[in-house]
Protein backbone atom coordinates (compact mmCIF):
# COMPACT_ATOMS: atom_id res chain seq x y z
CA UNK A 1 0.00 0.00 0.00
CA UNK A 2 2.75 2.34 0.97
CA UNK A 3 4.86 1.56 -2.00
CA UNK A 4 1.92 2.05 -4.25
CA UNK A 5 1.29 5.54 -2.97
CA UNK A 6 4.93 6.30 -3.20
CA UNK A 7 4.93 5.10 -6.79
CA UNK A 8 1.91 7.24 -7.62
CA UNK A 9 3.58 10.29 -6.11
CA UNK A 10 6.72 9.66 -8.12
CA UNK A 11 4.67 9.41 -11.30
CA UNK A 12 3.03 12.77 -10.64
CA UNK A 13 6.37 14.53 -10.17
CA UNK A 14 7.65 13.03 -13.40
CA UNK A 15 4.70 14.44 -15.33
CA UNK A 16 5.31 17.93 -13.91
CA UNK A 17 8.99 17.82 -14.95
CA UNK A 18 7.90 16.84 -18.45
CA UNK A 19 5.59 19.86 -18.64
CA UNK A 20 8.40 22.20 -17.50
CA UNK A 21 10.84 20.81 -20.05
CA UNK A 22 8.21 21.08 -22.81
CA UNK A 23 7.69 24.69 -21.87
CA UNK A 24 11.44 25.24 -21.87
CA UNK A 25 11.76 23.68 -25.31
CA UNK A 26 8.88 25.79 -26.56
CA UNK A 27 10.47 28.93 -25.11
CA UNK A 28 13.81 27.92 -26.61
CA UNK A 29 12.21 27.30 -29.99
CA UNK A 30 10.49 30.67 -29.81
CA UNK A 31 13.78 32.27 -28.78
CA UNK A 32 15.59 30.57 -31.63
CA UNK A 33 12.93 31.69 -34.04
CA UNK A 34 13.12 35.23 -32.69
CA UNK A 35 16.89 35.20 -32.94
CA UNK A 36 16.68 33.70 -36.42
CA UNK A 37 14.05 36.23 -37.37
CA UNK A 38 16.10 39.09 -36.03
CA UNK A 39 19.11 37.60 -37.81
CA UNK A 40 17.20 37.28 -41.06
CA UNK A 41 15.84 40.76 -40.61
CA UNK A 42 19.28 42.19 -39.89
CA UNK A 43 20.89 40.35 -42.76
CA UNK A 44 18.09 41.47 -45.08
CA UNK A 45 18.61 45.03 -43.83
CA UNK A 46 22.33 44.61 -44.44
CA UNK A 47 21.70 43.27 -47.94
CA UNK A 48 19.46 46.22 -48.66
CA UNK A 49 22.09 48.61 -47.40
CA UNK A 50 24.75 46.86 -49.43
CA UNK A 51 22.57 46.93 -52.52
CA UNK A 52 21.98 50.62 -51.95
CA UNK A 53 25.72 51.16 -51.47
CA UNK A 54 26.50 49.23 -54.65
CA UNK A 55 23.78 51.20 -56.39
CA UNK A 56 25.26 54.47 -55.18
CA UNK A 57 28.75 53.32 -56.15
CA UNK A 58 27.51 52.27 -59.58
CA UNK A 59 25.68 55.57 -59.97
CA UNK A 60 28.84 57.39 -58.92
CA UNK A 61 30.85 55.36 -61.43
CA UNK A 62 28.31 56.04 -64.17
CA UNK A 63 28.26 59.75 -63.27
CA UNK A 64 32.05 59.80 -63.21
CA UNK A 65 32.20 58.13 -66.63
CA UNK A 66 29.62 60.55 -68.00
CA UNK A 67 31.61 63.47 -66.60
CA UNK A 68 34.82 62.06 -68.07
CA UNK A 69 33.12 61.58 -71.45
CA UNK A 70 31.73 65.11 -71.31
CA UNK A 71 35.14 66.49 -70.34
CA UNK A 72 36.67 64.53 -73.21
CA UNK A 73 34.05 65.90 -75.62
CA UNK A 74 34.71 69.39 -74.37
CA UNK A 75 38.46 68.85 -74.77
CA UNK A 76 37.92 67.59 -78.30
CA UNK A 77 35.80 70.68 -79.00
CA UNK A 78 38.33 73.12 -77.55
CA UNK A 79 41.53 71.43 -78.77
CA UNK A 80 43.40 72.93 -81.69
CA UNK A 81 44.49 70.65 -84.55
CA UNK A 82 47.88 70.17 -82.90
CA UNK A 83 46.40 69.44 -79.46
CA UNK A 84 44.01 66.92 -81.01
CA UNK A 85 46.97 64.97 -82.35
CA UNK A 86 48.62 65.03 -78.92
CA UNK A 87 45.37 63.92 -77.22
CA UNK A 88 44.61 61.21 -79.77
CA UNK A 89 41.49 62.72 -81.35
CA UNK A 90 40.65 62.19 -85.04
CA UNK A 91 41.38 65.16 -87.32
CA UNK A 92 40.12 66.61 -90.61
CA UNK A 93 42.55 68.27 -93.01
CA UNK A 94 41.78 70.47 -96.00
CA UNK A 95 44.35 71.08 -98.76
CA UNK A 96 43.69 74.13 -100.97
CA UNK A 97 46.23 74.72 -103.72
CA UNK A 98 47.45 74.55 -107.29
CA UNK A 99 49.11 71.65 -109.14
CA UNK A 100 51.79 71.35 -106.45
CA UNK A 101 48.96 71.14 -103.92
CA UNK A 102 47.51 68.31 -106.05
CA UNK A 103 50.79 66.41 -105.91
CA UNK A 104 51.49 66.76 -109.65
CA UNK A 105 54.97 65.52 -110.55
CA UNK A 106 54.96 62.44 -108.31
CA UNK A 107 55.60 59.22 -110.20
CA UNK A 108 53.33 57.23 -107.88
CA UNK A 109 50.08 58.23 -106.18
CA UNK A 110 51.32 56.96 -102.80
CA UNK A 111 54.30 59.35 -103.00
CA UNK A 112 52.17 62.52 -103.26
CA UNK A 113 53.20 64.67 -100.29
CA UNK A 114 49.71 64.92 -98.77
CA UNK A 115 49.11 61.15 -99.03
CA UNK A 116 52.41 60.58 -97.20
CA UNK A 117 51.30 63.14 -94.61
CA UNK A 118 47.90 61.49 -94.08
CA UNK A 119 49.44 58.01 -93.65
CA UNK A 120 52.21 59.28 -91.41
CA UNK A 121 49.94 61.20 -89.03
CA UNK A 122 47.67 58.17 -88.74
CA UNK A 123 50.49 55.84 -87.81
CA UNK A 124 52.41 58.30 -85.60
CA UNK A 125 49.49 59.60 -83.56
CA UNK A 126 47.12 56.65 -83.86
CA UNK A 127 44.23 58.82 -85.07
CA UNK A 128 41.97 58.74 -88.11
CA UNK A 129 42.79 61.46 -90.61
CA UNK A 130 40.16 62.64 -93.09
CA UNK A 131 41.88 64.61 -95.83
CA UNK A 132 40.05 66.59 -98.52
CA UNK A 133 42.05 68.08 -101.37
CA UNK A 134 40.30 70.76 -103.46
CA UNK A 135 43.49 71.91 -105.26
CA UNK A 136 43.25 72.83 -108.93
CA UNK A 137 46.34 72.87 -111.14
CA UNK A 138 47.23 76.16 -112.81
CA UNK A 139 45.07 78.23 -110.48
CA UNK A 140 45.66 81.31 -108.33
CA UNK A 141 44.76 82.08 -104.73
CA UNK A 142 41.48 83.62 -105.88
CA UNK A 143 40.48 80.07 -106.84
CA UNK A 144 41.53 78.95 -103.36
CA UNK A 145 39.17 81.51 -101.87
CA UNK A 146 36.31 80.35 -104.12
CA UNK A 147 36.96 76.63 -103.52
CA UNK A 148 36.90 77.23 -99.75
CA UNK A 149 33.68 79.25 -99.89
CA UNK A 150 32.06 76.67 -102.22
CA UNK A 151 32.78 73.77 -99.87
CA UNK A 152 29.64 72.24 -98.46
CA UNK A 153 30.59 68.75 -97.28
CA UNK A 154 29.49 68.93 -93.65
CA UNK A 155 33.05 68.41 -92.42
CA UNK A 156 34.54 70.71 -89.81
CA UNK A 157 38.22 71.08 -90.72
CA UNK A 158 40.92 71.25 -88.04
CA UNK A 159 43.78 72.19 -90.37
CA UNK A 160 43.87 73.94 -93.75
CA UNK A 161 47.08 73.71 -95.79
CA UNK A 162 47.40 76.51 -98.37
CA UNK A 163 49.65 75.97 -101.37
CA UNK A 164 49.72 78.92 -103.79
CA UNK A 165 51.98 81.57 -105.24
CA UNK A 166 53.32 80.02 -108.43
CA UNK A 167 50.45 81.08 -110.72
CA UNK A 168 49.45 84.36 -109.08
CA UNK A 169 50.26 87.61 -110.84
CA UNK A 170 51.85 89.83 -108.18
CA UNK A 171 49.09 92.39 -108.56
CA UNK A 172 46.13 91.25 -106.47
CA UNK A 173 48.01 88.37 -104.81
CA UNK A 174 48.01 89.95 -101.35
CA UNK A 175 44.26 90.63 -101.41
CA UNK A 176 43.28 87.23 -102.84
CA UNK A 177 45.60 85.29 -100.55
CA UNK A 178 44.25 87.19 -97.56
CA UNK A 179 40.67 86.59 -98.76
CA UNK A 180 41.48 82.86 -98.77
CA UNK A 181 42.92 82.98 -95.23
CA UNK A 182 39.83 84.82 -94.01
CA UNK A 183 37.50 82.43 -95.86
CA UNK A 184 39.04 79.50 -93.99
CA UNK A 185 38.74 81.38 -90.71
CA UNK A 186 35.13 82.40 -91.31
CA UNK A 187 34.00 78.91 -92.31
CA UNK A 188 36.14 76.95 -89.85
CA UNK A 189 36.75 79.26 -86.86
CA UNK A 190 38.59 76.51 -84.94
CA UNK A 191 40.91 75.54 -87.76
CA UNK A 192 44.67 75.99 -87.77
CA UNK A 193 46.27 77.13 -91.04
CA UNK A 194 49.63 76.17 -92.50
CA UNK A 195 51.06 77.77 -95.62
CA UNK A 196 53.50 76.17 -98.08
CA UNK A 197 56.12 78.39 -99.74
CA UNK A 198 56.46 76.75 -103.14
CA UNK A 199 59.85 75.46 -104.29
CA UNK A 200 59.00 76.28 -107.91
CA UNK A 201 59.57 79.98 -107.19
CA UNK A 202 63.24 78.98 -106.68
CA UNK A 203 63.97 82.04 -104.58
CA UNK A 204 62.21 84.47 -102.26
CA UNK A 205 60.29 86.34 -104.96
CA UNK A 206 57.86 89.21 -104.37
CA UNK A 207 55.07 86.64 -104.37
CA UNK A 208 56.79 84.63 -101.63
CA UNK A 209 57.67 87.62 -99.44
CA UNK A 210 54.05 88.82 -99.75
CA UNK A 211 52.78 85.44 -98.56
CA UNK A 212 55.35 85.41 -95.75
CA UNK A 213 54.25 88.87 -94.55
CA UNK A 214 50.57 87.85 -94.53
CA UNK A 215 51.35 84.64 -92.67
CA UNK A 216 53.38 86.50 -90.10
CA UNK A 217 50.52 88.94 -89.61
CA UNK A 218 48.03 86.11 -89.08
CA UNK A 219 50.38 83.92 -87.04
CA UNK A 220 50.38 81.19 -89.69
CA UNK A 221 53.43 78.89 -89.77
CA UNK A 222 55.07 78.54 -93.20
CA UNK A 223 56.55 75.35 -94.62
CA UNK A 224 59.49 76.63 -96.68
CA UNK A 225 60.32 74.21 -99.51
CA UNK A 226 62.42 76.81 -101.38
CA UNK A 227 65.53 76.49 -99.19
CA UNK A 228 65.79 72.66 -99.26
CA UNK A 229 65.31 72.65 -103.07
CA UNK A 230 68.01 75.26 -103.72
CA UNK A 231 70.89 72.86 -102.98
CA UNK A 232 70.05 70.56 -105.89
CA UNK A 233 66.94 71.87 -107.63
CA UNK A 234 67.21 69.83 -110.82
CA UNK A 235 67.32 66.46 -109.11
CA UNK A 236 64.08 67.19 -107.24
CA UNK A 237 61.92 68.03 -110.25
CA UNK A 238 61.63 66.39 -113.67
CA UNK A 239 59.94 69.29 -115.51
CA UNK A 240 61.55 72.25 -113.75
CA UNK A 241 58.41 73.07 -111.74
CA UNK A 242 56.67 70.11 -110.13
CA UNK A 243 58.43 68.06 -107.41
CA UNK A 244 59.21 64.47 -108.44
CA UNK A 245 59.10 61.61 -105.90
CA UNK A 246 62.26 62.86 -104.16
CA UNK A 247 60.79 66.38 -104.18
CA UNK A 248 57.45 65.13 -102.80
CA UNK A 249 59.39 63.62 -99.87
CA UNK A 250 60.82 67.07 -99.08
CA UNK A 251 57.35 68.66 -99.19
CA UNK A 252 56.03 65.97 -96.85
CA UNK A 253 58.96 66.26 -94.43
CA UNK A 254 58.82 70.07 -94.37
CA UNK A 255 55.09 70.14 -93.57
CA UNK A 256 55.57 67.29 -91.10
CA UNK A 257 58.29 69.18 -89.17
CA UNK A 258 56.03 72.23 -88.76
CA UNK A 259 53.24 70.01 -87.44
CA UNK A 260 55.60 68.29 -84.97
CA UNK A 261 56.92 71.61 -83.65
CA UNK A 262 53.38 72.83 -83.10
CA UNK A 263 52.19 69.61 -81.46
CA UNK A 264 54.81 70.10 -78.77
CA UNK A 265 53.84 73.77 -78.45
CA UNK A 266 50.13 72.87 -78.35
CA UNK A 267 48.93 76.04 -80.06
CA UNK A 268 47.24 76.61 -83.36
CA UNK A 269 43.85 78.26 -83.42
CA UNK A 270 43.50 81.48 -85.35
CA UNK A 271 42.91 84.60 -83.32
CA UNK A 272 40.95 87.61 -84.45
CA UNK A 273 43.28 89.65 -86.61
CA UNK A 274 42.74 92.98 -88.34
CA UNK A 275 42.83 92.94 -92.13
CA UNK A 276 45.99 93.93 -94.00
CA UNK A 277 44.22 94.88 -97.25
CA UNK A 278 41.44 97.37 -96.66
CA UNK A 279 39.36 95.94 -99.52
CA UNK A 280 39.45 92.34 -98.29
CA UNK A 281 36.08 92.61 -96.54
CA UNK A 282 34.51 92.66 -100.02
CA UNK A 283 35.06 88.91 -99.94
CA UNK A 284 33.10 88.24 -96.73
CA UNK A 285 29.78 87.62 -98.48
CA UNK A 286 29.83 84.90 -101.11
CA UNK A 287 27.13 83.58 -103.41
CA UNK A 288 27.71 80.66 -105.73
CA UNK A 289 25.56 80.08 -108.82
CA UNK A 290 26.12 76.63 -110.22
CA UNK A 291 24.71 74.99 -113.30
CA UNK A 292 21.04 74.05 -112.84
CA UNK A 293 20.59 73.31 -109.17
CA UNK A 294 24.17 72.91 -108.04
CA UNK A 295 24.03 76.13 -106.10
CA UNK A 296 23.92 77.72 -102.64
CA UNK A 297 21.30 80.29 -103.60
CA UNK A 298 18.57 77.98 -104.88
CA UNK A 299 18.75 79.24 -108.46
CA UNK A 300 21.26 78.13 -111.02
CA UNK A 301 22.34 78.66 -114.62
CA UNK A 302 20.14 77.05 -117.22
CA UNK A 303 21.69 75.93 -120.49
CA UNK A 304 19.40 77.38 -123.12
CA UNK A 305 21.32 76.17 -126.19
CA UNK A 306 24.64 74.61 -127.20
CA UNK A 307 26.66 77.72 -126.37
CA UNK A 308 24.55 79.67 -123.89
CA UNK A 309 23.79 79.63 -120.16
CA UNK A 310 21.32 82.01 -118.50
CA UNK A 311 20.93 82.90 -114.82
CA UNK A 312 17.66 84.73 -114.12
CA UNK A 313 16.42 86.75 -111.15
CA UNK A 314 19.88 87.61 -109.97
CA UNK A 315 20.96 90.87 -108.43
CA UNK A 316 24.22 91.79 -106.82
CA UNK A 317 27.29 93.90 -107.07
CA UNK A 318 30.93 93.26 -106.27
CA UNK A 319 33.57 90.87 -107.53
CA UNK A 320 32.33 88.43 -110.16
CA UNK A 321 34.13 85.15 -110.78
CA UNK A 322 33.73 82.36 -113.31
CA UNK A 323 34.52 78.65 -112.95
CA UNK A 324 35.10 76.82 -116.25
CA UNK A 325 37.42 74.45 -118.05
CA UNK A 326 40.13 75.59 -120.44
CA UNK A 327 40.44 73.44 -123.52
CA UNK A 328 43.51 73.41 -125.77
CA UNK A 329 43.73 76.55 -127.87
CA UNK A 330 41.67 79.68 -127.56
CA UNK A 331 38.97 79.89 -124.86
CA UNK A 332 36.46 82.69 -125.08
CA UNK A 333 33.39 83.45 -123.01
CA UNK A 334 31.16 86.46 -123.56
CA UNK A 335 29.58 87.58 -120.30
CA UNK A 336 26.45 89.72 -120.48
CA UNK A 337 25.07 91.52 -117.44
CA UNK A 338 21.45 92.63 -118.03
CA UNK A 339 22.00 92.21 -121.79
CA UNK A 340 25.09 94.45 -121.81
CA UNK A 341 28.33 92.76 -122.86
CA UNK A 342 30.48 93.17 -119.76
CA UNK A 343 33.61 91.16 -120.44
CA UNK A 344 34.95 88.58 -122.86
CA UNK A 345 37.73 86.73 -121.08
CA UNK A 346 39.83 85.07 -123.76
CA UNK A 347 42.55 82.66 -122.74
CA UNK A 348 44.91 80.83 -125.04
CA UNK A 349 45.73 77.54 -123.37
CA UNK A 350 48.91 76.06 -124.87
CA UNK A 351 48.62 72.53 -123.47
CA UNK A 352 47.28 69.30 -124.91
CA UNK A 353 44.99 68.74 -121.91
CA UNK A 354 41.99 70.50 -120.34
CA UNK A 355 42.18 72.28 -116.99
CA UNK A 356 39.50 73.74 -114.78
CA UNK A 357 40.08 77.37 -113.78
CA UNK A 358 38.39 79.86 -111.50
CA UNK A 359 39.11 83.48 -112.34
CA UNK A 360 37.91 87.00 -111.66
CA UNK A 361 35.79 88.43 -114.45
CA UNK A 362 35.53 91.89 -112.92
CA UNK A 363 36.06 93.55 -109.56
CA UNK A 364 33.20 96.01 -109.88
CA UNK A 365 30.16 94.33 -111.40
CA UNK A 366 26.54 95.21 -110.88
CA UNK A 367 23.66 93.09 -112.13
CA UNK A 368 19.95 93.60 -111.47
CA UNK A 369 18.25 90.88 -113.46
CA UNK A 370 20.21 88.42 -115.53
CA UNK A 371 23.65 87.01 -116.34
CA UNK A 372 24.19 85.35 -119.71
CA UNK A 373 27.35 83.45 -120.65
CA UNK A 374 28.00 82.60 -124.30
CA UNK A 375 30.86 80.25 -125.24
CA UNK A 376 32.49 79.97 -128.66
CA UNK A 377 31.99 76.20 -128.92
CA UNK A 378 29.66 73.58 -127.55
CA UNK A 379 32.67 71.68 -126.18
CA UNK A 380 33.76 74.75 -124.21
CA UNK A 381 30.22 75.26 -122.95
CA UNK A 382 30.30 71.67 -121.62
CA UNK A 383 33.08 72.72 -119.25
CA UNK A 384 31.13 75.52 -117.53
CA UNK A 385 30.75 75.07 -113.74
CA UNK A 386 29.17 78.34 -112.66
CA UNK A 387 29.83 81.85 -111.42
CA UNK A 388 30.11 83.58 -108.05
CA UNK A 389 29.65 86.98 -106.48
CA UNK A 390 31.65 88.38 -103.57
CA UNK A 391 30.41 91.55 -101.94
CA UNK A 392 30.77 93.34 -98.62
Amino acid sequence: MNSNRHHHHHHHRHRRAFAVSSLLIAVLIVCCLVVLGVGFYLSARHEQQRAAEIDTAQQALITQRQQEAAALDEKEQSDSFYQKLADGFDVNILVVGDSIGEGTGSQTKEKRWFVQLENDLQSTYGVDVTLTNVSMGGNTSYAGYVRTMQLDDGISYDLAILCYGQNDPFEGLSTYYEAMIRAVRAKYPDASILSILESSQREYTQNITTIQALCEHYGIPTADTIAPFQADYDSLTDDGIHPNDAGQDIYFQTVREIIDQNVSAGTGKMGDVAAVNSNVNQFDQFVWYGVDNDTTSGTGFERVDDLTYVLSNVSGSGILGIDYTYKSGENKADIYLDDQLFESPTITFDYDFSQRHILVVGTDCTVNQQIRVVFSSSEQADGFHGMCFSHS
